[in-house]
């Protein structure tokens, strides 16, 4: 017999909406960034291309690499989250705590590197960037 008290199922459903709720705004931070990220390294680019030279291009790079660190945070933030949520829905979640919110406990099963690197990021980011390199070159061997 355990000695956990039991914890009513709405509250249990209460703290899993909660979950949700962050996890689903983390992942809305993360789709709005990437669209701010598209459109201010292409506006930069777009004026680099037009008369303002290598130096715009290397800012929109700096802009990009700042933009990929940023979103990384989220989707960091947004894995631990998960993490937190799967473990509030396994069979031993009296363990976590009601309304918890920790998901830094999580933190060393979800490496902000691997998060940084993951194959998404590296593709949207990594395109950005390369776009970015190669206009800065192509501007600075043109002048």
């Amino acid at each position: 017999m355990s000695t956990m008290p039991q914890v009513p199922d709405e509250m249990r459903m209460k703290h899993l909406e909660l979950l949700q709720t962050t996890i689903g705004r983390l992942g809305t931070n993360s789709f709005l960034i990437k669209g701010w990220a598209m459109t201010v390294s292409g506006g930069l680019i777009t004026v680099a291309m037009g008369s303002a030279g290598w130096a715009v291009a290397v800012i929109a790079l700096m802009m990009t690499s700042g933009f990929w660190l940023l979103d990384t945070y989220y989707l960091e933030q947004e894995r631990l989250f998960r993490s937190l949520y799967d473990r509030s829905v396994a069979p031993d979640s009296a363990q976590v705590p009601l309304f918890s919110m920790d998901a830094e406990r999580y933190a060393q099963s979800v490496p902000w590197r691997r998060v940084a690197l993951s194959r998404t990021m590296a593709l949207f980011y990594g395109t950005l960037a390369l776009v970015d390199i190669a206009v800065a070159l192509a501007l600075l061997t043109t002048s």
